[in-house]
């Protein structure tokens, strides 16, 4: 049922009108604050980003994945993101099908081109491969060289095997140290919690830990790291499978929305 409101006599317009802007001018203080509350704004941000689906993997590829062999098309609507292998080294010493002699990966720009070129977010790892701190400082230099057009959400060094007699973890901070000089941002450590402890690496340096824990590898998360060293990624079996690849693929995973932001969107929540 439709009922006429009553008219306001003058007085009463009078008052309307002044609590009228009185709460107006309450709203755009309370609003002036939120903004200026960093912290409120970000997690009112994180939480209107409904397209990013944590159950779907990260999956890191490199020259072994053949561009031929990969439905990108398909495999870009399976994924949260892609890390792309850039180079092992800066020279092979023994040759094989996935990187050229000069250690730069035969797919890197290929795969980096056609994820990009589908909205999927990429970021960039080297193997360290130098067995000294002025070889360190040159891989360092060619990774940065090879990726730095393609701005990638973050920059990996893979760390697998000791390559260097002594000091070793001055090594690892010469490579760190010339990517950031040379303009990086967002630079992290992908190695293994054991390896970690066994070698005492000091990764306090890196602003992120990915690390590789694959339990029983059945091509599912199946166990976390039983470590007390902080990360953001973890690397939980090198068996998963999507439609768009017949074979093998390595799956991450975050545990948060926050992580991924800052992994994969240069630290910004998703608008």
């Amino acid at each position: 049922m439709n009922m006429m409101r009553k008219h306001l006599k003058p007085p009463g317009i009078l008052l309307a009108l002044f609590f009228s802007l009185a709460f107006v001018a309450l709203f755009l203080k309370l609003n002036i604050t939120k903004n200026n509350n960093t912290g409120d704004d970000t997690v009112t941000m994180v939480s209107l980003n409904h397209d990013v689906d944590l159950k779907k993997p990260i999956i890191d590829i490199s020259g072994w994945q053949l561009p031929s062999e990969m439905d990108y098309d398909t495999l870009s609507q399976q994924v949260n993101g892609v890390i792309v292998r850039v180079q092992h080294g800066i020279s092979m010493k023994k040759k094989n099908n996935a990187a050229f002699e000069n250690g730069k990966d035969k797919a890197m720009d290929t795969h980096i081109e056609e994820f990009q070129k589908r909205n999927v977010p990429v970021a960039v790892y080297a193997f360290v491969n130098g067995n000294s701190e002025s070889e360190m400082r040159k891989e360092a230099q060619k990774f940065y060289e090879r990726a730095e057009k393609y701005k990638p959400t973050y920059w990996w060094l893979d760390v697998e095997e000791v390559t260097m007699p002594t000091n070793f973890n001055r090594g690892i901070e010469a490579f760190r140290d010339e990517l950031a000089k040379l303009g990086a941002k967002n630079i992290g450590i992908y190695t293994q919690d054991w390896f970690i402890t066994a070698n005492q690496l000091d990764v306090t340096p890196f602003s992120s830990v990915w690390l590789a824990h694959y339990g029983g590898d059945t091509g599912y998360w199946d166990t976390s790291p039983n470590t007390t060293i902080p990360y953001d990624l973890h690397q939980y079996t090198s068996r998963g499978r999507l439609n768009g690849f017949a074979g093998d693929l390595d799956f991450n995973r975050v545990t948060n929305i926050e992580d991924y932001n800052k992994l994969f969107n240069h630290g910004q929540p998703i608008k």
